[in-house]
């Protein structure tokens, strides 16, 4: 079916809240996301357009009009008419289907020219919706667009659809879209923010203009332009998103990762990181982090000894997407924490499920698909994080199964919702030649390392690996319980050589 492009038109400063949810709604409904693209156009802010015939332009381009008026009537150009009513005008020309919603229960303060404007589209005999609210206005434009489609292409929303449409409006607040008004372009990760609009637009990287990427992270709530500055801004989404440094937004950004010798947490992590990265940087990184804090089983296959992992990488991978988009990011001071034992993987995230779901609905795989970061689902979809709506759980049960690992744990600590993946021990109880094997990377680095070396210290080998002290210490003393490793010595005189 073909997609049908819907052009965006408003007096920009007063309507920019509503401009976003506009393009919020159209990119994150279930249904309409599948059916229309929003065509917004930001880049400018209009005393400092160069010409309208590049918006106009644009309009012509497009299959429906949306029309949302306020009090202001916008900057006069020489024909006499805003902006806007020359996107109006155009519109009524090339007779695209129109959308017209007024802001407000009454006319009594508007200016004099839009009071004009107002009475010209009666005259023109058209129909309009009033709003009060956000979420008001999405609505009013979900369902007439709805019934444009209906009536075009015979295709409506599933049931399930428009319950996801509803936790949309119930749940998404206007967190997501909020200015951050101290970063700017420059902050972002190139790379990702290109590849992130081109996904979006279908396109390659390199068919995407400049320009067009912009459009496309505005149209979709990831940017916005402070017309003081003239620069472009990310949202809070857009932060989380594709920031540099996350954390420069929401503090809480941060995730801490953190391995342990034993089953329990202890004051001297193995391994202890805090990551500061974009949301979609963050997973492979919690993958790597598992994957060198954690021994590789061998197991036989055949006549074969294979390595394994000890967990899939598939159920890390869903259980921290999982975390990054559903948590509650309007909790401050509290952070995703990834915690990896000798028995299990913990990932905690803050914030009870979104909708109040109940934990016991949820462990019987009937929890329904709803977020209260839309935004941010919608970003991890289009760059192959997400797929289906509701199927991360699903698939995190069917990776363990498949590797025939434990049933996965869900469950609310608190105020926090865990997911707790237990570890393969398959193939670990063999004799000392099979175990150097089961070693995690780090640990055979450092048995390498004092091999090469004929002995090694607690500094030399942070020294080689740039591990902490505090890793490398409970690292020695774990390279030594297991008899890999003897030790010569006391204080800072202590020597560490391989066992014969």
């Amino acid at each position: 079916m073909l997609r049908l492009k819907v052009f965006v038109s408003s007096v920009q400063k007063e309507l920019q809240e509503e401009r976003a949810a506009i393009g919020s709604l159209l990119t994150t409904d279930p249904f309409l996301n599948q059916c229309v693209v929003p065509r917004i156009f930001e880049k400018y802010p209009a005393p400092l357009r160069p010409d309208p015939k590049a918006y106009l332009q644009l309009l012509k381009t497009c299959h429906i009009y949306v029309l949302i008026i306020g009090n202001e009537y916008g900057l006069v150009r020489e024909d006499g008419l805003s902006a806007t009513h020359q996107e109006y005008r155009l519109a009524k020309e090339r007779q695209l289907p129109s959308l017209i919603c007024v802001k407000s229960v009454t006319d009594t303060q508007r200016e004099p020219e839009t009071d004009r404007f107002f009475d010209e589209i009666k005259a023109d005999n058209h129909t309009y919706s009033r709003f009060d609210t956000v979420e008001n206005l999405q609505q009013v434009v979900r369902e007439r667009l709805i019934e444009y489609i209906q009536t075009t292409f015979d295709t409506l929303p599933t049931p399930l659809q428009n319950d996801q449409a509803k936790d949309l409006f119930r749940i998404a607040a206007p967190f997501e879209r909020k200015h951050i008004d101290h970063l700017a372009w420059g902050d972002l990760n190139y790379d990702l923010a290109r590849q992130l609009a081109a996904l979006a637009e279908e396109k390659s990287p390199e068919q995407l203009t400049d320009e067009g990427m912009l459009d496309a992270l505005q149209s979709r709530g990831y940017l916005w332009f402070d017309m003081l500055k003239n620069v472009d801004r990310p949202t809070i989404a857009g932060s989380l998103l594709l920031a540099n440094a996350p954390s420069k937004a929401l503090p809480q950004a941060r995730i801490q990762m953190d391995a342990f010798a034993g089953t329990e947490p202890d004051a001297s992590p193995l391994d202890s990181v805090i990551d500061d990265l974009p949301l979609p940087l963050i997973v492979d990184r919690a993958i790597a982090f598992v994957r060198r804090n954690t021994r590789k089983p061998m197991i036989i296959q055949g006549s074969r000894r294979v390595e394994k992992d000890a967990l899939p990488p598939e159920a890390i991978r869903e259980a921290v997407v999982n975390a990054v988009a559903h948590r509650d990011y309007e909790v401050s001071g509290a952070k995703i924490v990834l915690e990896l034992f000798a028995d299990r993987l913990v990932v905690s995230s803050p914030g009870l499920p979104p909708g109040g779901q109940s934990i016991e609905t949820i462990r019987a795989g009937k929890a329904r698909s709803r977020t209260r970061n839309p935004l941010i689902v919608q970003g991890l979809t289009f760059l192959g994080f997400m797929e289906e709506r509701g199927s991360g759980i699903r698939r995190i049960r069917e990776a363990m199964t498949k590797n025939g690992l434990g049933e996965p744990k869900f469950e609310l600590v608190g105020d926090e919702f865990t997911v707790t993946l237990e570890l393969s021990t398959e193939g670990l109880n063999e004799t000392k030649e099979g175990q150097s094997s089961n070693l995690s990377m780090n640990e055979r680095m450092v048995l390498d390392f004092v091999r090469e070396n004929g002995y090694g210290t607690t500094s030399l080998c942070v020294e080689r690996t740039k591990l902490s002290r505090g890793t490398i210490t409970g690292m020695l003393k774990r390279l030594v319980n297991e008899g890999f490793l003897t030790m010569e010595g006391t204080g800072r005189g202590t020597r560490y050589m391989v066992k014969d």
